[in-house]
């Protein structure tokens, strides 16, 4: 197939041509007067679709586009097809371009060759691009990847599933089988192989070829229900581990939005099953607008956030699903602003044609984890769960609704995770305050052990932790003055959280060589303020060697004015006090360690000597995007100071 001929069909903005050579930074997100509403997103997806096939074409044998590899991206083995080429990349380009199928848009019946291609070659043990089996004795990516290509075989329909014959059938059956060889039901994980087993039962009723295994489905249904967040009020929010806190933003990517998948293909056979997951959701979607600045961000915490969009998946699948309990106007805003925020921060990369591996244009590598391949960023793909909305829905027509943060100020308490929203209608900012959440392991401490998170002020992440080097912000990090042995909140380190009227309260623990030192952290939000108290449990030996820092928020260099304790940038004003423990605040740099800006700086706070009659430092922190007169915001912090110390 050219790929000319595939874009000349375009109903995208414009001339197919224009299409072509469109600007990253002139990406439109709406299409012409003379296209219906439906392709006001077209542009994005034509675009990343685009950039799929050249690489996939040029990558694969006879352009079976079972594999893509994209120019100068990272290439891990875990990753790989045996042939050394990568499959996730495909894998997870199969949802939106089923969903482009399915709803009938032009030219579909390319997309639906191209995915018969794949279909028939990805899973041919005879194809150079054969991805492989999954092995017996661990688990694998092919796992998650399975899920993917389950759902959308299942979601493309009989008439679909028919055009291949029955060895190629088989083919793909004895391949999704191979990837439900080793149960994970301590994560999300389970998630995957129940999505796995419920395509096969479901496709098992037309075709022969298929099988499935309902006792490992209900068994995976089971640990996922038994991760649901318990508390007094339900949020619909889930952990990612059985003896862990840990609530993130895959509480977007795979807990609410999976559930629904299975639901699509299997749930009618389940209806107990279906309608306990589906009424969780529905009381996670409830409050989530909440979590959108008005910029179409949300506060940047966790990992993975590469997969950007993907955190639409849940709220569109929601909306076909009836259970969006908000208007179609505001949903539609949600998707708008939060495609133009990751577009206008570089998330697509023209020249390579490929989604980036970093969070912006920057290239910064504070957004990779161990796991990240070229691939991954395409789990973002789940996001076009859109195009599953018919065209005359009102998602499409309605007028754009205000976002909650643009109506007002507010702060929303979740009692089972344990965290708070705030927002702020002035600046359009939403902070995520998190009472007891913990990181799994030690790569992603940074991403799990800050005190707050922004939807404007992106953290900092080390992209080797074992180098000792533990970014400031956000965080209270402690050090042997003698050793130079450095250490912050552990993984698993969080022994109680509670919320508070305006904050939260953490007892935590972390290690200095063998040394356990007990941290109490309160951390109060004051409009724009954040006041954080610690209490300091240490033993004896250690007492007078302790060195303390933390940090503010971190904005772009170069730093326009420097007045009294606030620092500007053209990214906002950052400020810090020292309440009680602490020196003066000084300047730090921050060199790629930024998930947003290759370089910045923060203000750091110090101390060397915790107070004898009662172990206790306190500071207060200043952010904003867009602040009032400095005059007034010193005046302010001269009043918190005052009253913490009466």
């Amino acid at each position: 197939m050219n790929r000319r001929e595939f874009l000349k069909f375009s109903t995208a903005a414009g001339a197919a041509a224009a299409l072509a050579s469109w600007p990253v930074s002139s990406l439109p997100a709406q299409s012409s007067a003379t296209t219906h509403p439906a392709a006001q997103f077209d542009p994005y997806f034509l675009k990343i679709l685009d950039g799929f096939l050249r690489n996939a074409k040029a990558t694969s044998h006879g352009e079976s586009f079972a594999v893509c590899d994209y120019p100068e991206g990272t290439k891990l083995k875990s990753c790989c097809n045996p042939a050394g080429k990568t499959y996730v990349s495909v894998a997870r380009m199969l949802p939106a371009m089923t969903e482009w199928l399915r709803a009938k848009k032009q030219p579909a019946a390319d997309i639906e060759n191209i995915l018969l291609a794949i279909f028939r070659n990805a899973f041919n043990s005879d194809h150079p691009d054969f991805w492989g089996y999954a092995p017996n004795n661990r688990a694998t990516q092919l796992s998650v990847e399975a899920a993917l290509v389950a759902h959308a075989l299942a979601m493309c329909g009989d008439e679909f599933v028919g055009k291949l014959t029955s060895a190629e059938r088989t083919n793909i059956q004895k391949w999704l089988a191979s990837c439900t060889q080793v149960a994970e039901r301590k994560n999300n994980h389970a998630w995957f192989t129940a999505c796995n087993q419920a395509a096969r039962l479901k496709l098992s009723g037309t075709f022969k070829e298929f099988q499935g295994d309902e006792e490992w489905m209900l068994a995976d249904l089971a640990a996922m229900d038994a991760l649901a967040a318990k508390g007094t009020s339900e949020d619909g929010w889930y952990t990612d581990s059985p003896d862990q806190p840990i609530y993130d933003v895959y509480n977007f990517y795979v807990f609410p939005n999976f559930p629904l998948m299975w639901g699509q293909i299997i749930g009618g056979r389940y209806p107990q099953w279906n309608e306990k997951f589906r009424g969780r959701i529905k009381q996670f979607l409830q409050r989530t607008p909440y979590f959108f600045a008005a910029n179409g961000s949300h506060p940047l915490m966790g990992r993975s956030l590469i997969y950007r969009w993907a955190v639409l998946s849940p709220l569109v699948l929601g909306y076909r699903e009836g259970l969006w309990p908000h208007s179609p106007g505001l949903l539609r805003t949600i998707v708008r602003k939060q495609l133009e925020y990751h577009w206008n921060l570089g998330c697509y990369d023209e020249e390579r044609g490929k989604l980036r591996e970093s969070f912006s244009r920057d290239g910064t590598p504070a957004a990779r984890e161990p796991y990240i391949d070229n691939g991954h960023p395409y789990w973002t793909m789940l996001g076009f769960a859109f195009y599953g909305i018919k065209p005359d829905d009102s998602f499409w027509t309605a007028p754009d609704e205000q976002l909650p943060v643009e109506k007002g100020d507010f702060v929303e308490k979740f009692d089972g995770p344990k965290f708070l929203l705030s927002g702020n209608q002035r600046t359009g900012e939403v902070k995520w305050v998190m009472a007891q959440n913990s990181a799994k392991r030690e790569p992603y401490r940074d991403k799990y052990s800050k005190f707050s998170w922004s939807s404007h002020f992106a953290f900092n992440s080390s992209a080797d932790p074992k180098l000792g080097m533990i970014p400031l912000d956000q965080a209270l990090v402690l050090s042997n003055i003698f050793t130079d042995e450095r250490a912050t909140r552990a993984p698993n380190g969080v022994i109680e959280g509670k919320l508070l009227p305006d904050g939260v309260e953490t007892r935590w623990w972390a290690r200095i060589g063998e040394t356990k030192i007990e941290v109490t952290s309160r951390v109060r939000l004051i409009g724009e303020f954040e006041e954080r108290t610690h209490r300091f449990t240490v033993p004896p030996e250690l007492r007078k060697k302790l060195f303390f820092e933390e940090g503010s928020y971190t904005v772009a260099t170069p730093i326009v004015d420097k007045f009294y304790q606030l620092a500007r940038s053209a990214s906002g004003v950052i400020g810090a006090w020292s309440i009680r423990g602490y020196g003066e605040a000084a300047i730090d740099a921050v060199n790629d360690q930024n998930l947003i800006h290759k370089a910045g700086f923060l203000l750091r706070l110090r101390g060397t000597m915790l107070p004898e009659e009662l172990p206790i430092v306190a500071a207060l922190f200043y952010a904003s995007p867009n602040p009032p007169p400095l005059p007034d915001v010193l005046r302010r912090a001269e009043e918190l100071i005052k009253a913490w110390k009466e």
